[in-house]
């Protein structure tokens, strides 16, 4: 026995008038599929069903065929369902030609192969009905009185039948004009005893819209670089620190290197240009312009374009002076600048061994990677 032995039946014909506008629940990309594309790609990948049928809206049966085929899904068929869940099922159930038979809800994409597995054992070992349900996390109560949440189940599906219990259930339950919210309320309606197994609180419904994952934004990393030439008569500025030097780093505005190169790769990663755009050499506003007010006009353009700062490092290239003891507040003047915490901000310092510009001490450079996030 197993799979083999069982049709499935995805219920995906519902009109989906609690998602508001747009396209229907069925068809909302999650994880970059159409949600009936997950979940019958989720049944796919527990064995060969005998039978997987979709129950599609009556004017939808070839645009889901054409998404099965888009998707490289095969061996399905699709039935246009009805105006109801039970006239759906009941579409699909005609097509049955297998033991046993689950219902699907096509909305619920995050199915589990266990939860699959678990309903077909139970099937297997001589259950009629068979239903995954988890227990409610919240305390549930009617307008006059507060249930007992131990002695309650949230149901979920697939639900699974011997497949003539299921037929003849419903036949009765369409000549008697009698409706249940699922089929286990049909079964057992008739007197079939309903075997529980366990379900997961991740085999969530897409119903609403808050029901949607919500898709985490792309981290975005930016890279910046600067140089400035080592001059006597100007203080030293490197991280928002004045650092006690004979010389000091000749620029427009403090020419501190290392801000300038934060400032440059946070700017990148929003695409928001560089600080030669924002912060012009030309501009008799930038004129001696402190790289902690630099960084945070920098923090507040990221801010206004709706992105948060994640982390930022930058290495510092200098053969002197030696700036270790420096690291330290340096790491919480440019945090302070850029509204961050110090532990988002990885500061570090390297020589070139007396090659170039920079090992011949005629000049700092500074090299900065950042991350940012889209936030709103």
């Amino acid at each position: 026995m197993g799979v083999s032995e069982t049709a499935v039946i995805i219920a995906a014909a519902g009109s989906s008038h609690r998602m508001g506008a747009g396209l229907p629940k069925q068809y909302r990309i999650v994880e970059a599929l159409p949600v009936l594309i997950k979940t019958v790609k989720a049944f796919c990948h527990c064995g060969k069903f005998a039978q997987i049928i979709i129950a599609a809206p009556p004017g939808d049966t070839d645009y889901v065929s054409s998404l099965l085929a888009e998707y490289g899904v095969e061996g399905c068929a699709v039935t246009a369902g009805g105006a109801t869940r039970p006239e759906s099922v009941m579409n699909a159930l005609a097509l049955v030609d297998a033991r046993y038979v689950m219902v699907h809800d096509g909305a619920r994409p995050f199915v589990s192969a266990e939860i699959i597995g678990r309903v077909q054992q139970a099937l297997d070992k001589g259950a009629k009905a068979v239903i995954p349900c988890v227990r409610p996390k919240n305390t549930i109560r009617t307008a006059d009185a507060t249930l007992d949440r131990s002695a309650l189940y949230e149901v979920q599906t697939p639900q699974g039948f011997e497949t003539e219990v299921l037929r003849k259930a419903y036949d009765k339950a369409f000549a008697e004009g009698f409706t249940a919210t699922d089929e286990a309320g049909v079964t057992e309606h008739y007197g079939i005893r309903t075997q529980i197994v366990e379900g997961s609180y991740d085999n969530i419904k897409i119903t609403t819209p808050d029901d949607l994952p919500k898709e985490a934004e792309p981290v975005r990393t930016g890279f910046g670089y600067d140089v400035h030439r080592l001059v006597s008569g100007r203080p030293l500025m490197i991280g928002c620190v004045h650092v006690p030097y004979e010389k000091g780093l000749l620029g427009h505005s403090d020419a501190d290197v290392l801000s300038h190169a934060l400032a440059d790769a946070l700017l990148g990663a929003a695409a928001l240009g560089d600080i030669g755009q924002h912060f012009p050499d030309s501009s008799a506003e930038t004129e001696g312009m402190p790289g902690r007010v630099l960084l945070a006009k920098t923090a507040e353009l990221l801010k206004e374009a709706g992105f948060t700062i994640i982390n930022a490092d930058a290495t510092l290239v200098a053969e002197r002076p030696k700036v270790a003891a420096y690291k330290p507040a340096m790491q919480q003047a440019v945090a302070e600048a850029l509204g961050v915490e110090a532990s988002q901000i990885g500061i570090k310092a390297t020589t070139e061994e007396g090659l170039g510009i920079t090992g011949s001490g005629e000049a700092m450079a500074a090299y900065a990677a950042a991350n940012i996030i889209k936030t709103r």
